[in-house]
């Protein structure tokens, strides 16, 4: 106990000292990274999106060696400051004024805090190059020139370009007209939200004419009688707009929200409106993630597309629609009408080739806004019109993300322009690039084909696992598999028309399922092969490898059924459904199969026999030698094979010899009535006495008994087991017992009865009397000692006769071993 306990101690000492050493490890992991980041150099040089009190703008930093120049292009703000690490101090000019200022820069490098020497506040946030395009050179030599600068720059508000905010706010005549207490951006944010909520047919069509200074223009909200004007004032040769009243503007706002209510509970307003569609379609785009594409792909009208083109073609045709609107110029959604209620389609763009036309559509979730299909069946056309035609130079918003089949296209378009027109559903370059592509799988699979007989002759001599069948199917695999993968790749490069999407997925898949049931049909023969063979120890588990090699088959065939089905648009689940009716057939039908195959299950956990078993079922004997999911083969001692179903089976009665112990002896001798009592007495007493005296006869359960009176003589039962499982060896045990008997019964006297008539035609010889006078004698000296062996023998006499007969007997050729043979 005390030993346990020493090792109890010594083992937790262990285990804490291994704990300890890798708390420290942690620890001076995370020191070392905190090291590390302190050590990474601080720079201030980059573009930030800061904001002050009632401004925002972007501010541009350089730092060569501790000094930092910045500017702030929007109201011509200058930096100068000394940076000692994540601190910067300086000075401020802006048109004659200036001023000191500290700034300190977060740990992490995106956003700096700084505090000037008036007492105000800034904040900044670092801006990656990269997500933004920068604001090129505006001009607002007109009113409708600075409304739709206005309105451009306002939706492109949003994380990380805060400042065009107060760049849009430039186009507004603060000068005038105050604000009250509230900020030139919430100003400006409350007048786009006035504007935002009204349509403006033609943005180009505000000319001021010969009206002077001053211009005025009525906007109204589609689809209610509520207007507002706008009022524009040219200053300096700039046209600006002339802000209306705080109180105004409030006023409005309320009285459009009123007239346009928010969608109700669990709406959304993604496609209320053709505004709303247009505006989802080219955000999610811009987005670029899996929910935004899926967003996108909402607004588009998919019902002439099959279903595997609404799963494969949706996405590129919603980016077909994108690029096509990036060329048309930036994008005005106020210019794009908001009525929900409106029943006419809204034509963006028109075109000979087609138009981008948005119409509404009833659904369950009630009425909704998406692109038609005449405008998804022509897109294609309609972008390759434009395709020449370079996109716009006002670009607010990061560029759509570029996919896969558009730098594709963009590279062969740069080849020759001829590679990029239409020929049939495709165009030229789609056509070559597919037959190319067939080429190269089909070469491929045909290589990997050649290459894996090559490798199964050179490294497996033995022909037992791979046949030339299964040579044969992998071929065609790997054939199948290179021309299905290969065929996928395509797809997502080449973006296939709908027809075409078609066939090319269905036969791309068709392909890989094909080829895939094919090897995983080929692995589970080989598994199931090589586990019978090499590791079942006992034919029980053989049944469990054959029942799961079956079951593995048909579910793998029913998988690729069912994929093919869905792959191929076939109505599966209608006919599933129909089984609903047609059941009690098919049940009827199939109710031998499943009798089998749960007889065999039965079979299986039951555990009655198992492979190798030696047993009698009916009136016939033999070996199992198979049991599968149908049937069981058994092998008759005529060496024929007889096949039994698995429900007629299970009901026999079955005898298993495989499965006993030890093998029952049970002969009856059969004495003449000329055998005296007492020498009956001596040969039963001698019959057990060998029995008990023999090594390979059970001491239990043993009795050597006068049974009767045959016909024609005394019968004798011998009732006992032989240790003993083998068939061989219980017939030579038995041989040595009978032939001690035959021995016995003549040293008595005794002969055993012939049943058959005999015609003396001579003396019968005579019985010695010596033998019988021998033989009562010794009766009569049991007698007398006490030790008449009836009815047993005593236990001590039991004792000393166990085991004490040579078996084999003396002089046999097999010595100590019985003889092996098999007499099945």
């Amino acid at each position: 106990m005390a030993l346990s306990r020493y090792q109890q101690a010594l083992s937790f000492t262990r285990w804490s000292n291994w704990c300890a050493l890798l708390i420290r490890l942690l620890i001076c992991s995370a020191l070392g990274a905190v090291f590390q980041a302190q050590a990474a150099p601080v720079t201030w040089t980059g573009e930030w999106d800061s904001t002050w009190r009632h401004r925002a703008a972007r501010v541009s930093l350089e730092q060569n060696g501790n000094r930092v120049e910045g500017v702030v292009p929007l109201y011509g703000t200058r930096f100068e400051a000394i940076a000692t690490g994540r601190e910067l101090r300086g000075q401020w000019s802006e048109h004659g004024r200036e001023g000191s200022f500290v700034a300190i820069q977060a740990a992490d490098g995106r956003t700096f805090t700084a505090r000037f020497g008036t007492g105000e506040w800034a904040t900044g946030v670092r801006v990656d190059a990269t997500q933004n395009t920068p604001l090129q050179a505006i001009e607002a030599k007109s009113p409708a020139n600075t409304l739709y600068h206005f309105l451009t720059i306002m939706n492109a508000v949003g994380p990380g370009r805060m400042e065009l905010q107060s760049e849009a706010s430039r186009f507004i005549d603060f000068s005038g007209h105050g604000v009250g207490s509230m900020s030139e951006l919430d100003y400006t944010r409350l007048l786009y939200d006035v504007l935002n909520r009204l349509t403006i047919p033609r943005i180009w069509g505000l000319y001021p004419g010969d009206s002077g200074d001053t211009f005025k223009t009525q906007l109204s909200q589609a689809g209610s009688d509520k207007r507002f004007v706008l009022a524009f004032r040219k200053r300096n040769d700039h046209w600006l707009i002339d802000p209306p009243s705080v109180a105004t503007l409030q006023r409005t706002l309320a009285e459009l929200q009123l007239a346009r209510p928010a969608p109700g509970p669990g709406r959304s307003s993604d496609r209320l409106s053709p505004r709303d569609t247009l505006r989802t379609l080219v955000e999610s785009l811009d987005e670029g993630s899996a929910s935004a594409i899926e967003r996108a792909v909402s607004t588009l009208n998919l019902s002439n597309l099959s279903a595997i083109g609404q799963q494969y073609d949706a996405p590129r045709l919603a980016r077909y629609i994108n690029r096509a609107l990036e060329r048309l110029g930036a994008l005005v959604w106020q210019e794009v009408p908001d009525d929900p209620l409106a029943t006419e389609a809204y034509v963006h763009f028109e075109h000979p080739e087609g138009r981008i036309a948005i119409a509404p559509v009833t659904t369950d979730d009630g009425v909704v806004w998406q692109f038609t299909p005449d405008t998804l069946h022509s897109i294609r056309h309609v972008y390759a019109a434009l395709d020449d035609l370079p996109p716009s130079t006002l670009r607010l918003v990061t560029p759509t993300p570029r996919s896969l089949y558009f730098e594709v296209r963009d590279k062969v378009r740069n080849i020759s322009s001829k590679l990029v027109l239409p020929w049939g559903p495709m165009e030229v370059w789609q056509w070559l690039g597919l037959a190319l592509s067939l080429s190269v799988a089909l070469l491929l699979g045909w290589g990997g084909g050649r290459w894996f007989r090559q490798w199964s002759r050179s490294s497996i001599p033995s022909r037992k696992y791979i046949t030339t069948g299964v040579e044969l199917a992998l071929s065609w695999s790997f054939c199948l598999l290179a021309v299905g993968v290969t065929l996928r790749f395509v797809d997502e490069a080449l973006s296939f028309h709908d027809v075409a999407q078609v066939i090319v997925v269905s036969a791309s898949w068709t392909c890989i399922v094909l080829a895939a049931t094919t090897l995983a049909l080929i692995f589970i023969r080989l598994v199931t092969q090589r586990i019978r063979e090499r590791y079942i120890g006992n034919g029980h588990n053989a049944t469990l490898v054959s029942l799961a090699g079956g079951v593995s088959r048909v579910a793998v065939i029913l998988l690729a059924i069912a994929l093919l089905a869905d792959l191929l648009q076939v109505p599966y689940q209608g006919v599933l459904a129909g089984l609903g009716i047609g059941g009690l057939a098919v049940a009827l039908a199939a109710q031998p199969t499943l009798q089998n195959f749960i007889s065999g299950i039965i079979l299986y956990f039951d555990k009655p026999i198992a492979v190798d078993d030696f047993c009698r079922f009916g009136e016939r004997i033999g070996t199992v030698e198979y049991i599968g999911m149908r049937s069981t083969r058994i092998r008759t001692l005529h060496r024929t094979i007889v096949t039994i179903p698995n429900s007629e089976f299970s009901n026999m009665q079955i005898e298993n010899f495989a499965k006993r112990d030890r093998m029952f002896l049970n002969p009856t001798l059969q004495l003449r009535y000329e055998t005296t009592p007492d020498q009956l007495r001596f040969i039963l007493a001698e019959l057990h006495r060998v029995l008990l005296a023999h090594p390979k006869v059970a001491a239990e359960d043993l009795r050597v008994r006068l049974s009767g009176f045959g016909a024609q003589s005394f019968d004798i039962e011998v009732f006992g087991y032989i240790l003993s499982v083998e068939r061989a060896e219980f017939v030579a045990i038995r041989e040595d017992i009978f032939l001690r008997f035959i021995q016995l019964v003549g040293d008595a006297g005794a002969r055993f009865a012939i049943p058959a008539v005999v015609n003396y035609r001579s003396a019968d010889p005579a019985v010695s009397d010596e033998k019988i006078a021998a033989t009562e004698m010794q009766v009569q000296r049991w007698r007398e000692e006490g030790n008449l062996p009836f009815p047993d023998f005593a236990w001590q006499d039991k004792a000393e006769l166990r085991n004490t007969l040579d078996f084999p007997p003396v002089g046999s050729a097999v010595g100590d071993s019985p003889p092996e043979a098999a007499t099945r």
